[in-house]
């Protein structure tokens, strides 16, 4: 089989000759350790990331050959404007972004690429459904296409999408995204202080996401993932995920079916008491978050209460196991994992988050040597 076959397969919970072995948000992976992957020095990362879409493209390849994960990740462009415009510079000492036809400069983190730390948002912009119209610009698909999001995926599904399975991106989920607007801290509260606002700024993001989701599809990959975010068991009730969350998620994963794409669910959080509810969503394929923060996501309790409704991602343990333990014991809960996924519609090997910045790519070879020998 193909990897582009066996992911399908998998994901239709169709026999496969192994199981897929992936990593979700890979891209983070490739950030960290842009050098050891691409053989590229680690400040040209940014760089890399406003390059047009062949020079994206040639040392993608080079990574994917270097660390062979599947469900091949590519990353958003920046568009046609921005890349024309970049300037990388120096300034004692410093790396700097200069916008040439603005003149505006940003310091750079040299190390992933990101401008800046991430930083919760507390501050609260919308306060009634005349700010939230004002503020949750809902951009077309086509006009995200026209400026060259979407240049670096239809590069890699041109160029690998007959043979491998491309995850051309996703969305994030309403409660988490209402934070943008509102303040992360506050979109929580106001889940009981102005319900009625939450309800519109949910309306408002869905209407946002089906149009990513359009623009995602037209790249001509196979699969786009809706990060649900917050919507879990240590940040919220069942009955606030049942309203703020599980219409929107299915209305998503109608979207994604509609166009003809595999879609997949990720949960960084507990979802014991809520796996009716997500399995009823109706979306391929389920990830959930190793076990930690004071929740438990057991695998084989997951995959037995789920059954044959959903395929099931593994969720090993980044930094206990992938990272820090031995070879024996990463195989030993490998193998855990596999057998657990097998009471699930399919599975397909993978860690609970991404790989951290202090796993070397040995290690994670070894765990895609590892995964392809199970069955």
């Amino acid at each position: 089989m193909t990897n582009k076959q066996r992911v399908h397969a998998a994901l239709e919970g169709k026999p496969v000759d192994r199981n897929p072995v992936t990593v979700l948000y890979n891209f983070l992976y490739i950030r960290d350790h842009f050098e050891e992957l691409s053989c590229v020095p680690q400040s040209q990362v940014l760089r890399w990331l406003y390059a047009e879409p062949d020079e994206y493209l040639a040392i993608y390849k080079r990574i994917v050959q270097q660390a062979p994960l599947e469900l091949l990740q590519p990353e958003l462009a920046k568009s046609h404007r921005e890349r024309a415009n970049a300037e990388f510079i120096e300034i004692d000492g410093r790396s700097y972004l200069r916008d040439r036809q603005t003149g505006d400069l940003s310091l750079l983190d040299t190390i992933s690429g990101f401008p800046i730390d991430y930083a919760a948002n507390q501050t609260q912009f919308v306060f009634d459904r005349r700010d939230a119209d004002e503020r949750v610009k809902v951009v077309k698909a086509e006009e995200q296409v026209a400026r060259g999001a979407l240049d670096y995926v239809e590069a890699v599904v041109r160029d690998l999408g007959r043979d491998q399975f491309v995850l051309s991106g996703g969305v994030v989920g309403t409660i988490y995204s209402c934070g943008a607007y509102v303040g992360q801290a506050n979109a929580l509260a106001m889940l009981r202080t102005d319900p009625s606002l939450m309800d519109y700024l949910c309306h408002k993001i869905l209407e946002q996401n089906i149009e990513h989701i359009r623009a995602l599809a037209s790249a001509g990959g196979d699969g786009i993932y809706i990060d649900d975010a917050t919507a879990t068991s240590d940040m919220i009730s069942v009955k606030d995920f049942e309203r703020f969350s599980l219409p929107y998620m299915k209305a998503m994963v109608d979207e994604i079916r509609r166009l003809g794409q595999k879609s997949i669910i990720i949960y960084f959080g507990g979802v014991t008491d809520r796996l009716d509810q997500i399995a009823s969503i109706g979306a391929d394929g389920l990830s959930v978050e190793t076990s930690m923060k004071g929740y438990v996501n057991d695998l084989g309790e997951i995959a037995r209460h789920i059954g044959r409704r959903v395929t099931l991602f593994g969720n090993l343990d980044p930094v206990r196991t992938l990272e820090k333990a031995s070879d024996e014991e990463l195989e030993h809960e490998m193998r855990q994992l596999a057998e657990a996924g097998r009471s699930a519609r399919g599975f397909i090997m993978c860690t609970g988050s991404p790989i951290t910045p202090g796993t070397p790519l040995a290690r994670v070879r070894r765990f895609i040597e590892l995964g392809q020998r199970l069955r």
